[in-house]
This record gives C-alpha cells, structure tokens and sequence, in this order.
C-alpha cells in the first residue's frame, strides 16, 4: 500500500492498525453486515467499519458479563465522553476511537447524529423491556437511523447523488425497523443467557407468552407462533421498503439495498428452519447459501462503481485512494497538495516593519469573528471585474492571519461565502471559488502555526473545494497556535434550524424531556459546539448589520464596525480593533460596578 504525504510512518501505521482494527471487530461480530459492506465503493469501507466498529463496540460495553451494570453504563459514558474529546481534537490513542475521528474528519460525517445515536445506546443501558410497539420502534430510531445515513454520505461523498437525509425518504423508517427486529432476532440466544427479552411486552401479550417462557427456552407453540409472528414481520417490513426506497436510489446503492434485503430474509429464513435451537444458539446462513447473494452483488457492484465512480477509485474532488486496488486496504484515502512546514515557521513580519501593540494575553479577546465586506464593491469602483475584489481580499486574508498569530490570537473565524451568497451571479461565485481553492492550495498561511477549520454545509459546493477544505483541516489539525475557521456556504439561522430539528427528534424518541431543555442541551446539538463563543465582531466596508453569522456565539459579542473596505485592510486594523475591544466593559447583563 503506497503512504500518505501528510503523516509520519508512525502516525500511518497507527491508523492504519486502527482501521484493521474495526474491519476484525465488524468480522467476527457481524459477519453479514461485513459482507455488505464490501458492496461499497473501495474507497469508503475503511469507514463504514471504523462506523460500525464504534456502534459494536458500544453495545458490548453494555452487554459485557464483568461488572454491575452501573459499571458498564459507567465505562460506556466514559468511552462515549473520550470520543467526544478525540472527535473535538481530531486524534486518539484508542484504535475504535482514532479510526472513527479519522473517518468523520475526512468524510464530513454528521457528528452530532452519531454522537446522539452513541447517547442512545447510553440510555438504553437500563435494560428495560418496553409495552409498546411505538416505544420499540422510537428505540430503534433513535439508535439505528444514524448509521445507514453516514453510509449513504459517504456515497454522496464519492461523488453518487443519493439522498443523505434518509429519514425523510418514504419506506426508510420501517426498513430500519426491520433491520432492528432481524437483529432482535438474531441475537435473541445471547439476550436470552444474559436474562433479557426486548419484544414489546404487547405483542408477548398476543401470543400469551411471557418472557420467563423465552428465558426458560421452552420450545411452546405458542412460542412457536410468536417467533414465526416476528420473523415474517421483519420480512414484510423489509421488503416493503425495499420496494418504496428502490425508486429513491440510484443503481450502485441500490445493490447495496437489495443485497441487504436478500441476507436478512435469508437469515429470517435460517431462523424459521431452526425451530427450537433458535432459542439455544445464534443461527447463521450457510456460507454456500450466503455466496449465492454476495457472489452476483459484489460483481454488479464493482462494475457500477467502475461505471459511476472516476476511474481512480476516487474519493470527494476525484483525488487517488492510496491502497485502492486492493479491496482490503486498512486506511482511509488521504491527500495533501503542498507539504507543511514542520515545525510551523514563525509569522511573517509586516512588510513595514510595525510591530504588534503590547495587549497582555488576559485582555486579549478569545474569540474574533470577521465579516470580510466590500471586495466587490471596492473592485467596482476601480473600474475592475469584482472577482479582482475577491482576489484581494484573500492577500488582506494572509496579512490579518499574520498579524493574529503576532500578537497572540487563539480563534479567528471569516465569513469566506454565506449561504446567501449564492444570489450572485453563477460567474462570481465560480470565480470566487476558484480563488478560495487556489489560497487554499497555495498553503502560505498554512506554514505557520495555523489549525483550519471549516465551518458549513458541502450541499451544493464544488468537489474540488469541499475536497481542499478537508484535506487542509485535516493536515492542520494537530496545530496548537491559531485555530482559523472558515466559514464556506455557512447560514446562521440554518445552523439554529438544524439544531432546532435535531433536538425535536431527541424530544420525539423522548431522549429529552422538551420541558426542561438547557442552553447548554441545544448547544451541544449545533455543528461546531465547541467552538467558543465570539468577543469581538469586526465588519469591514461600512455595513452595521452582521448578516446571518454565528447568531448563537456571537450573542454576546463586542461589535466592532469599519469603513475601510476588506481589500484595503491588514493586520494594523486588527491590531487597533483588538485595542478597542480592550476598552470595552464587558458586563454581559450585570450592573456597572461603582467606584
């Protein structure tokens, strides 16, 4: 397998034993989801089994025999809050752990939806049965829907227009719920030794069956019905999804359904033929059997993704995967256009050789936000074309990073192109994007001790600057200096709206109660959530508005407005805006305190 540029030997080779890791993990205690995942595209299973590694791996936390359970609920939490910090941090020392950041860093997976799927098997670690069919079906979705759904971004990723929010796609729910119950079914012999039933109390009712029936393996027919009940549900959901998600799918990832589909029916099958061992030990289908599903799929697979997918195996923006050719290569495909400087070189002097005012670190804002206005207006009123407008905007850029590392800054974050943005002409923002991606390329401000950050949605962004966007966060993500945050197709009120729908569905799985919902609850639902909240607001060219940015961190931030448009600014403006905000009394709703 031919290495990366951007790691040490060391750093690669722990990833790479950290992806092996998984891919044994998922192996040996899923087989049948292994195999599936050996339908997608090569590029992306490194990733689908660090996904399904930590979801196992939190689950056997909780089922492991040592211990009370508040102990294993204990060490659950613990391993859950580490990840949280490792997932904030962008490594771990733990081989589950570190293959997961890996793969949420460069994927662009959806944090908050995995780390609240994780909080869901958290909360199910009180073992209760549950009296409803509803009460099931909300467990399932707060734990499941996660996990099919960062599969299919990982497809939209490589570059296949599937739909990523797949919840709201007809037939998705029920084809969860029969995932679930195929699995409740599967795994009922090891839920049986440890003294557990989780069907619905409700349909145990029906059939006049009680749980110390199932844990006394008493092969009744009423038990009888109850299982061949279950199993023919799970199928019927199955293929009734099946049949509603076909049309929503293009061909390559419908294999992936119909696959998933034709195993689980066999397993189902498998069940029903077992009859009483159901109950004693786990069922499998026979290899020759399964093969008869894998052998075809994974074929009409490959030649879809030969097909559909750039011939380089290619992952987002079309960049080689190193190991690719190899279905089994342990890490995830990685890129770098232009070395880092290591050690981070210094910053630049000012071309003038002004230096920076002495603000002691503890009067020093943590926070600065910067809304870059006036690069087209200033280029129009020269007589210029606005994208010379964007062009200087990014040398101020360089020049403001500069002075923020001098003088000692830890948070920088720029409005680089709002959600509103697009309203332009299809010209400039093609001309912008193409800047924003040559800056990026060109890698001067990353020389320095400069940890990128990208702040918004890749919906709708060019392949090749979502793909240099992670690619430098990525790189940068051990710097310990500035942390600059780029805010690229990034909308306030989107970022509020998503939290907002985020923490519904929490309410709806009652994984909340909506009465006594916290600042800090609604917080930790946003993107970047621990990202600190903005000091200072500084916008540029004359504008007193500040434009849809960062309305939940900048709640209580020093406003700070200029004249001067952004092309026309350097770090000497920062500078005298940090020396403002030093003057500032920062009350935050208290009284003015008295001589």
């Amino acid at each position: 397998m031919r290495r990366s540029a951007t790691r040490s030997g060391r750093e690669r080779s722990a990833l790479d034993a950290a992806y092996d890791e998984c891919r044994r993990l998922v192996r040996t205690t899923r087989p049948t989801e292994y195999a599936l995942m050996g339908l997608m595209p090569p590029a992306a299973r490194p990733a689908c089994w660090a996904l399904y590694a930590a979801f196992a791996h939190a689950d056997d936390l909780l089922d492991a025999t040592d211990g009370t359970l508040e102990e294993r609920a204990a060490r659950l939490h613990e391993w859950r809050e580490a990840l949280r910090a490792d997932l904030a941090g962008g490594t771990s020392d733990d081989p589950i752990r570190l293959a997961l950041t890996d793969a949420v860093w460069h994927w662009g997976l959806e944090l908050g939806d995995l780390l609240g799927a994780l909080e869901a098997v958290q909360r199910d670690g009180d073992r209760q049965s549950v009296a409803t069919w509803q009460e099931w079906r909300e467990r399932a979705h707060a734990q499941n829907i996660s996990w099919p759904e960062q599969f299919m971004r990982l497809l939209v990723r490589c570059g296949l227009p599937v739909p990523v929010r797949l919840r709201d796609v007809p037939g998705f729910t029920r084809f969860v719920e029969g995932l679930f119950l195929a699995d409740m079914l599967r795994d009922l012999p090891e839920d049986l030794d440890g003294g557990h039933v989780w069907f619905p109390t409700e349909v145990l009712d029906r059939f006049q069956v009680t749980p110390a029936d199932l844990i006394a393996r008493r092969w009744t027919p009423a038990v009888r019905r109850l299982i061949a009940h279950l199993t023919g549900e799970a199928r019927a959901w199955l293929e009734g999804a099946r049949r509603v998600l076909r049309g929503s799918l293009p061909l390559g990832p419908a294999i992936v359904l119909d696959t998933t589909v034709d195993l689980f029916t066999a397993e189902l099958d498998a069940i029903i033929g077992a009859g009483p061992a159901a109950l004693r030990r786990p069922v499998r289908v026979p290899r020759h059997k399964q093969w008869r599903v894998l052998g075809p799929a994974r074929a009409r697979a490959a030649a879809i993704w030969r097909l559909t997918l750039p011939p380089t195996t290619a992952t987002p923006g079309g960049r080689p995967v190193p190991g690719a050719e190899a279905d089994t290569a342990p890490g995830t495909p990685e890129w770098q256009p232009v070395p880092l400087a290591e050690p981070p070189l210094p910053p630049r002097p000012h071309a003038e050789g002004v230096r920076p005012p002495g603000i002691a670190p503890a009067q020093l804002p943590n926070h600065v936000a910067i809304v870059m206005d006036g690069n087209g207006r200033w280029a129009t009123g020269l007589g210029l074309p606005r994208d010379e407008g964007h062009r200087a905007g990014a040398v101020a850029l360089r020049d403001v990073v500069q002075g923020a590392l001098e003088v000692g800054l830890r948070h920088l974050t720029v409005y680089a192109f709002s959600t509103e943005n697009w309203k332009r002409s299809p010209d400039e923002v093609s001309k912008l994007f193409a800047i924003m991606r040559a800056e990026l390329l060109d890698g001067e401000l990353l020389q320095h001790d400069v940890r990128l950050r990208w702040i918004g949605s890749p919906d709708g962004l060019p392949d090749d600057v979502v793909d240099v966007l992670r690619s430098q966060e990525r790189a940068t993500r051990h710097r310990t200096g500035l942390t600059l945050n780029i805010c690229v197709n990034y909308g306030g009120r989107a970022e509020l709206t998503r939290a907002g729908a985020a923490l519904a569905r929490a309410a709806l799985a009652g994984d909340i109660d909506p009465s006594r919902v916290t600042e800090q609850q609604f917080a930790a639902y946003l993107p970047h959530h621990a990202m600190p909240d903005v000091d200072l607001l500084w916008r540029t060219s004359g504008e007193l508005r500040i434009s849809n940015f960062l309305p939940w961190h900048a709640h209580y931030a020093e406003l700070h407005f200029t004249d001067t448009p952004w092309p026309e600014v350097d770090r000497r403006d920062l500078w005298q805006a940090l020396e403002t905000y030093t003057r500032r009394k920062r009350r935050k709703g208290a009284a003015t305190e008295t001589a």
